[in-house]
């Protein structure tokens, strides 16, 4: 499957190829005349007959969502992006399918392929891209929405408070941490004693102030190019 996959990843036929082909390739639908103008997808027929299990199946869907969202980048940018992920442990190809395998929806897989599409493109380094790959394989996407939300608010520089339960995903990620501001000291209530004779003590309240991590920062530097809807 490794060797399919780098045929299609050099080809200048990638951006010819939709999503709605790739259904017709995996459930034997494709036709003749497709195939002869789109030469390259005799690799991935030849995919599909060789890995043929439902698990298969399903994995080919998944590398082909990734690929697609490289579409808009030439056949040298895709090679040098597995190049520069090659090292001791492996090829760089091998390693980004193995990442694949490890997501679990086609949405999850859209998004890293977007990150694959920048770091083609060299707008993120080597590092960055390692670390949100395991980003998006941890976390469950809809928590991510949380951030722009977050961020926005840290950067009026206000001091906003938030619902600790909302933010519990984002810190479990370690996007965000929690910072507790000093105990205010002890007040007393005037309108309590006017009628009372006493003096009500209302004790000084922590407040928790939540705080974007560098990991978070990292996110949302990217966070609407991986996120564009």
């Amino acid at each position: 499957m490794k060797k399919h996959f780098e045929e299609i990843i050099k080809s200048d036929e990638l951006n010819d190829i939709s999503i709605e082909l790739v259904e017709k390739v995996l459930d034997n639908g494709i036709t003749d005349e497709v195939v002869k103008e789109i030469p390259i997808l005799k690799s991935l027929i030849a995919a599909k007959k060789i890995y043929n299990s439902y698990t298969d199946r399903i994995f080919i869907e998944k590398a082909m969502n990734v690929l697609l969202e490289l579409g808009e980048t030439n056949w040298k940018e895709r090679v040098e992006l597995t190049s520069e992920l090659d090292d001791e442990n492996g090829t760089g190809l091998g390693k980004i399918l193995l990442a694949i395998d490890k997501l679990e929806t086609i949405r999850k897989c859209k998004v890293f392929g977007r990150l694959c599409k920048l770091k083609a493109l060299k707008k993120i380094n080597t590092e960055r891209f390692l670390r949100l790959t395991k980003l998006i394989q941890d976390a469950y996407i809809e928590d991510l929405k949380l951030l722009p939300y977050f961020i926005s608010e840290q950067q009026k520089n206000e001091q906003k408070y938030f619902n600790e339960e909302e933010f519990v995903p984002l810190i479990a990620l370690g996007l965000i941490y929690i910072q507790r501001s000093e105990k205010k000291s002890n007040e007393k209530i005037e309108e309590y004693s006017k009628w009372n004779g006493d003096s009500e003590i209302k004790g000084g309240d922590t407040k928790i102030v939540f705080i974007h991590s560098e990991l978070g920062g990292l996110l949302h530097r990217y966070y609407y190019d991986l996120f564009p809807e």
